[in-house]
């Protein structure tokens, strides 16, 4: 086989139509908005996690299980902190009892409103 002929076999006519060239390109898809979870292996992904969390906390809408080991272990946490303050008689551990006091009242604003959604579906 020659160059002419090994050309053609691979790409057909040499002589085609202008007007059957065409390229076909299509519109731009637009993707559906939804409320993706972001990855928590990166920084800002987690920071989201975390604070979705909390809010979902916060708000009540998690299982009393939940709810209930929160409060054992940062409940438990901060009653040890409070009592270090107590026995040492010094201000020094008091900014740690006000740091660890934060998941404390997200835990007491998420069991306020889990009761009181049980409350209004009740009534």
């Amino acid at each position: 086989m020659n160059k002419q002929n090994e050309s053609q076999s691979f790409f057909g006519d040499g002589d085609l139509n202008k007007d059957k060239l065409f390229v076909d390109i299509p519109d731009e898809q637009i993707s559906p908005d939804y409320d993706r979870i972001p990855n928590g292996y990166d920084p800002m992904g987690e920071i989201y996690l975390r604070g979705r969390a909390f809010r979902s906390m916060a708000g009540g809408r998690i299982p009393w299980w939940v709810l209930i080991s929160g409060w054992i272990l940062f409940g438990s946490m901060n009653l040890l902190i409070l009592l270090l303050v107590i026995v040492s008689q010094s201000f020094a551990p008091l900014v740690l009892l006000v740091i660890t006091l934060l998941p404390v009242i997200i835990l007491w604003r998420g069991t306020f409103n889990k009761i009181s959604s049980r409350k209004r579906r009740k009534g």
